[in-house]
């Protein structure tokens, strides 16, 4: 009664891959249907790079990887602090007089988060990441 347990949802990112930019009408479209769910921090419209592709090659062996469809990743909190740790460390004397510009930081989370060799999901159906961010919204971690 006294103590309660904290309960730390889980936050994901979700990658976009479009044949081409999408409209803005569209992109608002998508991110409204992820967003109702409530675990979704980042929602990205992203180009398949061939290093991405790789990286979900090797992730998803018997699938093929193409445009449109959705990566759905797990943002990892303590690798994003680590990883900005390190970019801190590599321009100390930046960090020291406060001149490390908010890019460096975005670059570092961006880099961070969307690390494609630990993607949950990958798919080419809306509905399957919808139901994927469902299910996950449902299990909370109890500490």
């Amino acid at each position: 009664m006294f103590f309660k347990k904290k309960v730390e949802m889980d936050f994901y990112c979700i990658a976009i891959f479009a044949e081409k930019d999408l409209e803005e009408d569209e992109y608002v479209q998508l991110v409204d249907r992820m967003e109702k769910i409530g675990n979704v921090e980042v929602i990205t419209e992203m180009a398949l790079t061939s290093e991405s592709i790789v990286s979900l090659e090797k992730r998803f062996p018997n699938t093929e990887i193409k445009a449109p469809s959705f990566a759905v990743l797990k943002i990892d909190m303590d690798r994003v602090n680590e990883e900005t740790k390190k970019m801190e460390k590599k321009f100390k004397w930046k960090k020291l007089f406060g001149t490390i510009h908010l890019d460096e930081y975005l670059v570092v989370e961006h880099n961070t988060m969307y690390d494609f060799t630990k993607t949950l999901l990958y798919t080419t159906n809306l509905e399957d990441v919808i139901e994927f961010l469902r299910t996950r919204s449902d299990c909370t971690k109890t500490i």
